[in-house]
């Protein structure tokens, strides 16, 4: 049974109809309650629920997240994934002097990566498809200085400072000091 499957089988045991949990989900959260729409991509499979959504719909329903998940596909799997040093996920290599390895399962929404740079380092060119929707990223920054080209705009960060932009814009990232340098780079959603 999957997670949607099983939130339907609870919302009609609980004898309410999608447009019901929709009102009740609203006099509870207000201008912030899921609606109809994704009530029903829900329990349809036609959208993965996110962790604040399915709580939503627990609070509705007057149930837990251990019942909904109980008994579907997605029990499987834990609210808390720990990924270990020696569990190495996947590496990208742009160059001899630019690597990137990446931290998250693909589990996550996200891709979470820790990108390498030896002085002159450079990353391949990057751009997240626009019609696909809205890409974000952000770079924190943990050894050295990294400089963030996205678009016509260079922006060099350095130790412990961040940067966030649409990656929907052309972009990629240099090492231009003679340190070399790291920084982490989430994605939001993912799109590899």
């Amino acid at each position: 049974m999957t997670l949607g499957e099983k939130i339907r089988q609870i919302r009609k045991e609980k004898g309410l109809s999608l447009t019901e949990l929709e009102q009740r989900l609203i006099g509870i959260f207000g201008k912030k309650a899921i609606r109809y729409n994704t009530l029903y991509r829900i329990e349809k499979g036609l959208r993965d629920p996110r962790i604040a959504s399915l709580s939503q719909i627990c609070i509705g329903l007057g149930v837990s997240l251990k019942e909904v998940k109980e008994g579907t596909e997605e029990e499987k799997f834990s609210l808390v994934e720990v990924i270990r040093k020696r569990d190495k996920i996947a590496q990208y290599v742009h160059s001899e002097k630019a690597q990137a390895q990446i931290l998250t399962s693909d589990k996550q929404p996200f891709l979470g990566l820790r990108l390498m740079l030896t002085p002159g380092g450079k990353t391949k060119l990057e751009q997240d498809p626009p019609e696909l929707g809205s890409f974000k990223k952000w770079v924190y920054v943990l050894k050295g200085k990294v400089t963030c080209v996205v678009g016509e705009e260079k922006h060099e960060i350095a130790k412990d400072e961040t940067l966030a932009f649409e990656s929907t814009l052309p972009h990629h990232f240099e090492n231009n000091t003679s340190q070399k340098t790291a920084c982490i780079i989430i994605q939001n959603p993912k799109h590899i």
